[in-house]
């Protein structure tokens, strides 16, 4: 009976000799796993879409119209436009390229009173035909400028005591711009963007309805149009 007695109190020594070894060794931390990072925005796809907005314009000519003749006319039209788009963009890194085509109907007007009559000029559409190159710094984000030509219809009106005549032009030129887009969803784009488009006039003349003498106009011209508008495009799914 001695002898396991003996046995007994070795056996309980080495356990708790044991038990306070393992207390002494230090314990892991859980291994964290970050989640995974969230996939950035892609710009890559074909997409289309509804703008709106603002414009202003400049045209300055020297016509036959009142008193001696060679009378310069300064036109301020303003007023707003509304179209859509339609182009295609192709992200590689955080660079994007993209190609874009724009139709606006635009309700810019300007009317003078030279010699006591009534001279307007109109602005009935714009569109743009215009490469992009862009920066996808920000997810979702998209900062851009663009450029390539413009053109636009316009009309212009005299009216000297019911001697009426008329002119419309389609005009060609250039554009230049920029503007920002955010991808609220993954496929519903909103932005604003600003442009500049520059045309050629050109002169000419123009019969009035009255049998009086032609309308004149003298000059080639530059004529500018500026805008601001908002943006709404729907981007397609594209495979990446």
């Amino acid at each position: 009976m001695q002898k396991s007695v003996v046995t007994a109190a070795v056996i309980a020594t080495l356990f708790f000799a044991v038990s306070a070894n393992a207390a002494d060794l230090p314990v892991k931390a859980p291994v964290y796993k970050a989640p995974p990072p969230l996939a950035s925005y892609n710009w890559t796809g074909l997409y289309l879409g509804i703008n709106g907005g603002g414009a202003w314009g400049r045209e300055d000519w020297l016509d036959n119209v009142g008193a001696g003749g060679g009378v310069s006319e300064n036109f301020r039209s303003n007023g707003g436009v509304f179209g859509g788009q339609v182009g295609f963009r192709w992200q590689w890194n955080r660079l994007v390229l993209g190609i874009e085509g724009t139709w606006d109907w635009a309700g810019l007007r300007d009317t003078l009173a030279p010699g006591g009559g009534s001279e307007e000029f109109k602005v009935t559409s714009l569109y743009t035909a215009a490469g992009q190159i862009g920066w996808a710094g920000w997810d979702r984000f998209l900062v851009y400028v663009k450029g390539g030509w413009a053109g636009a219809a316009t009309k212009a009106d005299v009216n000297l005591g019911g001697d009426i005549a008329s002119n419309s032009q389609t005009v060609s030129g250039w554009t230049v711009g920029g503007g920002v887009d955010y991808a609220i969803w993954q496929n519903v784009i909103v932005g604003v963007e600003y442009d500049h488009l520059d045309f050629n006039y050109d002169p000419f003349t123009a019969p009035g309805s009255g049998g009086g003498a032609p309308w004149i106009v003298t000059n080639a011209s530059r004529f500018t149009v500026d805008q601001v508008v908002a943006r709404l495009n729907y981007k397609f799914d594209w495979p990446h």
